[in-house]
């Protein structure tokens, strides 16, 4: 704002405000100072008075006269401006007190040592009390800072009076003194401004003395002397120049009619590049060939522009053209002219020229007697241009541009799509490797489906293998004390019968599944054990077992699951394992209840034909298990049989199906799914009816080998594995000493020898601490290479399939053992022992 004010108001506001700003800035000196002694000076004073009191109440303090410190206290009434006092005892207890008028007054705590604080309305003031070097207590004197408010206010008042006069002298001399520096100003602005707008500079300022501003003046006239100077100089010059810019015009005139000529040549090249900058991008995202040469044609109708393009695919084998994008019709009325129909040989056509790299140009149609030409001309296009697409020096295609006008194609036009065509064909060819790129990566991708499934299914496998010892073990007591009382039945009902026969076929189907698991990934072997099985005596059997999953369990819920059996009488049978198609019956009927969770009918059927289900001679064995739950969606359809896939969340592993899939697949048999949401689902297992020759022997439990008496070293780290060996051997009549592990087992083995009672046969596991089965038998076989060896392990299927079994075993057992397959082995071996 102070910007905008003239001179002259500049100077007044400027001196005003310095000396305003003095005349306050002393005033504020003194009223700083005097506040500042006063506060001194009652500070001098309370703290005398302070002092008086403690000296004065010292000996009331050490004798305990509370009433001689009152009456010290009572000597302040005289000092009007003390409104309170006390005394403190050592302990910060208020000893003795003093208020002004008796009125009520709430004493702060004593400070610790000597203190004075200046309060809005009070003064406080802390003196300690001594007396030998021992502090007696604190006297405390509160007094009003009422005196130094009205001294202060005083000070202003004076300050009013002396201020106002000072400010209104200041503001005449000022009046009066300024304008010996403003007018001269004033006046030289006034002269500039005139000059300015008048273009006057003949004028010149008045004098006025020899200070500053008459300098400034001098300055002013002497600038309007060298610039009247200039403006004559520059006129002359000005007139000169006009002469001169008369003749340049004439020049200028002249290039420009040439530059404008030199712009449209390059303007027209810009715009081919542009064209072909703008074609280069567009076919860059194109991926197959119909779409390159759309783009190329497009752009050449629009932006060359052409009335007819067409570009021709070529066939080095056959010599044939053919043309591409047939679907492309593009705006031209000549652009549904068809000048080949289907392949059509390269040297009828009157461009074999191009198969050389060169050309072909047709100025005039009508003149030329090659087919392309004929018919173009007949066409209406009177001119045309074939230009080779070639990658690699070798042809590729052939480009066709025509238009209406006969000699239509200058070279430069011939040399841009001659510039054209190389990046044609290098889209075009790059389109077709794409092309056939896509074809190689989807078939790449189906097998790579196919490899991925194969390698979930080993990966299952070979996790399979790591727990299968630890489970066999576990089920090993189940199994054979089953098979133990299964060998004399005549003390149990015929519940209790069935119950045993179902518990050891739980505990042997145990064994198969994660046998099993392991086996994903490979075909059936010629040498797995393969029986003759009764489909219908298979379903009743699972339905028995999993009984309280379809029955008992949902009733405790209040849910009702309905069974519907229709199991084809006479049904024929079919090879295959019967703990693998009992597992995977059921994993079917435990999905189908899980499927059910509000209730619902579960049916199982079986029936016997042809591969379609018709009628006749029976080639094929069905098995369907039916719900009608919640159904499965088309996707969910097509990866239940994944391995790890499952719509059951945590409640689900997803290995069932993938189980099924791989049970059906061993026994040549396949898998058929029918479920929409909704409406249930309906898995049908698929099995091949073996006839005549190819059919096996119904399975069954085979006798027990009678084996003569045998003295038996069986060695386990399992305390109730190794009680189990015990007592399945002695029921045979056979001697038996156990050891838990590998060092003590050596141990025993070796005392008998020194003992000259060797054993007849070591029955060991493999998986031991410190000493394992592979070791204890190579050490065994070193000091006895006669006495027989068995291996009894988890992983003793696993080994026989992989060709680990260790050279020094005679045997090798599964976990769990049947006791007839036990017995048998035991015969096999002694007998060989016995040959040797």
């Amino acid at each position: 704002m102070l910007k905008r004010l003239s001179i002259r108001h500049k100077q007044l506001v400027i001196i005003m405000a310095t000396s305003t700003a003095a005349l306050l800035l002393a005033c504020a000196g003194f009223v700083s100072y005097e506040v500042f002694s006063f506060r001194e000076a009652m500070t001098s004073n309370l703290s005398s008075v302070a002092s008086l009191i403690g000296n004065n109440c010292t000996a009331a303090l050490h004798f305990d006269d509370r009433a001689a410190a009152t009456q010290v206290l009572n000597t302040l009434k005289g000092e009007h401006h003390i409104i309170a006092a006390c005394i403190y005892d050592k302990n910060g207890r208020i000893y003795a007190s003093y208020t002004q008028d008796q009125k009520p007054f709430p004493f702060p705590k004593p400070a610790l040592t000597d203190s004075h604080e200046f309060g809005p309305k009070y003064f406080d003031l802390f003196r300690r009390i001594d007396h030998g070097g021992e502090r007696l207590g604190t006297s405390y004197v509160c007094a009003s800072s009422d005196q130094l408010s009205i001294r202060v206010e005083q000070y202003v008042g004076i300050i009013a009076l002396v201020l106002c006069p000072s400010l209104i002298v200041a503001l005449f001399l000022s009046l009066r003194l300024q304008r010996f520096v403003s007018e001269p100003i004033l006046q030289l602005a006034s002269m500039a401004k005139v000059v300015s707008v008048d273009k006057n500079y003949a004028l010149r300022a008045p004098p006025q003395g020899q200070d500053e501003i008459g300098q400034l003046i001098d300055g002013f006239n002497e600038m309007l002397e060298q610039i009247q100077a200039r403006d004559a100089a520059l006129q002359a010059a000005h007139d000169q120049l006009e002469k001169r810019v008369l003749g340049r015009t004439q020049e200028l005139q002249q290039e420009i009619v040439e530059r404008t000529r030199a712009e449209l040549s390059l303007t027209q090249q810009l715009t081919r590049i542009n064209l072909l900058n703008s074609i280069t991008r567009a076919i860059i995202d194109r991926h197959d060939l119909e779409n390159v040469v759309v783009v190329v044609l497009r752009e050449l109708e629009e932006h060359l522009p052409i009335d007819f393009g067409r570009v021709y695919l070529f066939d080095s084998q056959s010599q044939m053209i053919s043309v591409a994008a047939r679907r492309y019709q593009g705006k031209s009325q000549y652009a549904k002219i068809d000048l080949f129909a289907g392949l059509t040989p390269l040297k009828d056509t009157g461009l074999d020229a191009c198969s050389t790299g060169e050309i072909v140009s047709f100025p005039e149609t009508s003149s030329s007697q090659t087919a392309v030409a004929m018919k173009l001309h007949q066409a209406g296009l009177h001119s045309a241009l074939a230009v080779p697409l070639r990658v690699e020096n070798e042809l590729f295609g052939i480009l066709l541009a025509a238009r209406v006008a006969p000699k239509a194609f200058n070279s430069e036009e011939s040399e841009f799509l001659r510039m054209l065509s190389e990046q044609v064909a290098l889209a075009a060819h790059q389109a077709r490797l794409h092309t056939q790129l896509q074809h190689a990566y989807d078939e790449l991708r189906q097998t790579q489906v196919a490899v991925m499934q194969q390698e979930r299914l080993r990966a299952l496998g070979q996790m399979a293998s790591g727990i299968a010892h630890d489970i066999n073990n576990a089920l090993c007591p189940v199994v054979v004390y089953s098979d133990l009382l299964l060998q004399d039945t005549s003390q149990f009902s015929d519940v209790t019968v069935r119950n045993l026969e179902n518990i050891k076929t739980a505990g042997e189907d145990i064994a198969h599944i994660v046998c099993r698991m392991r086996e994903f990934y490979r075909q059936r072997d010629k040498s797995d054990s393969l029986v003759a099985v009764q489909l219908n005596k298979t379903a009743t059997q699972v339905l028995e077992l999993t009984r309280p999953r379809w029955r008992d369990i949902p009733q405790a819920r209040g849910v009702v699951i309905e069974l519907e059996t229709d199991l084809e009488p006479g049904l024929p049978e079919i090879t295959g394992n019967g703990s693998e198609l009992r597992e995977a019956l059921t994993n079917l009927i435990l999905n189908s209840v899980d499927a059910m969770p509000e209730g619902g009918k579960l049916t199982i059927r079986t029936r016997a034909g042809g591969w379609d289900r018709s009628p006749g001679a029976a080639t094929h064995v069905f098995i369907e298990v039916s719900d009608t739950g919640s159904g499965m969606d088309e996707q969910t359809r097509r990866r239940c049989l994944e391995p790890f896939f499952s719509t059951k969340g945590k409640r689900g592993t997803g290995l069932g199906l993938a189980m099924v899939y791989g049970i059906a697949e061993r026994h040549e048999g396949s898998i058929d799914i029918e479920s929409a949401p909704g409406r249930g689902t309906t898995m049908r297992l698929i099995f091949p009816v073996k006839t005549g020759r190819d059919r096996l022997p119904a399975g069954g439990g085979k006798p027990a080998t009678r084996v003569p008496a045998l003295r038996v070293l069986c060695i386990d780290d399992e305390p109730l594995l190794r009680e189990m060996l015990r007592q399945i051997l002695e029921n045979g009549g056979h001697t038996v000493e156990v050891a838990d592990g590998g060092s003590a087992g050596l141990e025993v083995f070796r005392s008998a020898v020194r003992s000259d009672n060797p054993f007849d046969v070591v029955i060991t596991d493999l998986g031991m601490p410190y000493v394992d089965g592979r070791q204890l038998a190579q050490a065994l076989k070193a000091e006895s290479p006669r006495t027989p060896i068995i291996m009894l392990t988890g992983w003793g299927s696993m080994m026989k399939e992989d060709g680990d079994v260790p050279i020094q075993v005679d045997g090798v057992l599964s976990k769990p053992p049947k006791i007839a397959e036990l017995y048998e082995m035991l015969g096999a071996v002694t007998s060989k022992a016995k040959a040797a």
